[in-house]
């Protein structure tokens, strides 16, 4: 399994496949709140939108991310390395708030992202320094 992970085609696909994935439950998290927005009583309207806002744009970003690293651009690297640390940060309080299972999964997620980013950009380098 190791010996797959300096293979750059299969690091691409891993990395973005994990980073698509989450760009989803982004998505998926935006309909649950518009979901949920009509079927229970929303105290405060104007956060509700900003959350529903945020996960779209933060959904789509994702996905444009994913895309880039998939086809081997580096412009997919640095949103997705950024979003993926946000995530190691609110797993943390995840965790704080009483939730293990999701902040272990969520931060599983993360941390295999900025694995995979930073393998992606070792490659690199060092594919350009012998070129």
């Amino acid at each position: 399994m190791i010996a797959k992970f300096k293979d750059e085609l299969f690091l691409r696909r891993f990395t973005s496949t994990i980073v698509g994935g989450e760009a989803l439950l982004l998505l998926l998290a935006a309909l649950f709140l518009v979901v949920e927005s009509f079927i229970s009583q929303v105290k405060n309207v104007d956060a509700l939108i900003a959350e529903i806002v945020f996960a779209i744009l933060g959904g789509f970003g994702l996905l444009m991310a994913a895309k880039g690293i998939r086809s081997g651009k580096r412009f997919g690297n640095s949103p997705a390395m950024l979003a993926n640390l946000i995530a190691l940060a609110v797993s943390y309080y995840i965790w704080e708030g009483g939730w293990p299972w999701i902040a272990l999964t969520l931060g599983s997620f993360a941390v295999l992202a900025i694995f995979g980013i930073l393998l992606m950009t070792a490659q690199s380098a060092k594919r350009d320094k012998f070129a």
